[in-house]
């Protein structure tokens, strides 16, 4: 990832179940927006989810709040997370 890269850890617990994960999440801001995130739960990865956004409009707040969603429906729906 580039020197503009945006960086942010947060705890997610999942609706179906109640397992709560924490995660760090990198992500580049621009038209084509690049994340990866790192899943944790009780300090043991279990997972590194990523994606990509082409054609992004979004910036700041909105940009984030998207970019948190996708990782918490990747832990949510256990898509590339060990149990």
């Amino acid at each position: 990832m580039t020197a503009t890269t945006e960086k942010l850890q947060d705890i997610y617990t999942r609706k179906v179940g109640g397992e709560q994960y924490s995660y760090e999440l990198e992500y580049t801001p621009g038209s084509r927006v690049e994340w990866q995130a790192k899943v944790y739960q009780d300090g043991a990865l279990k997972g590194t989810p990523s994606g990509i956004v082409s054609e992004n409009t979004m910036s700041g707040a909105a940009l984030r709040q998207s970019v948190i969603t996708l990782v918490e429906i990747a832990i949510e729906n256990m898509l590339g997370i060990a149990e």
